[in-house]
């Protein structure tokens, strides 16, 4: 069994920079880090309950509500916790902002042209290269060689809306620390249904504040 406060999978350590190995959060959990161009990310989905002052956030929820599931996906927060100023992440980390994740898919290869856009955007499957996974479908093969290519290890986390749990498996939501309206911030997210055409796409779009997605800090 694994221990609760390391990581759920195994890491390549051709990926990983000597500098910046794991982080500790507030509760104690660990996570792997990865650098990706000028940045570093956490290469797993943020699980903490508590801000750096260890006071309590109020969402932080495990998809359906499974303990075995924490490690894999970790756990999903509504966008009041991603802005609070105690800070969700462990110290020296922020929440990504739109412009981050912007620098993140600008190194990788979306082209300029495409950053400041809303939907789906990227081309030649670049998405895959985010992905922990891919498999291939009925409809199409991916070259599996291209798949976390940057370790960033993506996971179909699914959303929380309200009470119900839903669309674990087929995609995953990343909230942005950016404002967007009064009521919607930005996010991104990322397919991996056998039905949907847009597996290998970053979509930029605009979400409810009070949904509960997933969360990935970078370094300050």
């Amino acid at each position: 069994m694994l221990n609760p406060q390391t990581s759920a999978a195994s890491y390549s350590n051709s990926a990983q920079s000597d500098d910046h190995n794991t982080v500790h959060d507030s509760d104690g959990n660990v996570y792997r880090t990865v650098k990706i161009g000028g940045q570093v990310w956490l290469a797993e989905n943020l699980r903490t309950t508590t801000f750096q002052d260890r006071s309590k956030v109020s969402t932080g929820y495990i998809p359906n509500d499974d303990e075995s599931q924490l490690l894999t996906y970790g756990r999903l927060y509504n966008w009041l916790d991603v802005i609070d100023e105690r800070n969700i992440c462990p110290t020296g980390w922020r929440v990504a902002s739109d412009d981050d994740w912007k620098a993140l898919e600008k190194s990788i290869g979306i082209s300029e042209s495409e950053l400041n856009k809303e939907g789906w955007r990227g081309e030649n499957d670049i998405a895959i290269t985010l992905k922990a996974v891919q498999p291939d479908t009925v409809f199409k093969n991916f070259e599996q060689s291209q798949v976390n290519l940057h370790r960033f290890s993506a996971q179909p986390a699914g959303v929380k809306l309200g009470n119900w749990y839903t669309t674990q498996g087929m995609y995953t939501e990343f909230w942005t620390s950016s404002n967007a309206t009064d009521k919607e911030a930005y996010a991104r997210t990322l397919a991996y249904s056998w039905w949907n055409s847009h597996k290998g796409e970053i979509r930029r779009t605009k979400l409810k504040k009070s949904y509960m997605f997933s969360v990935r800090c970078v370094k300050i």
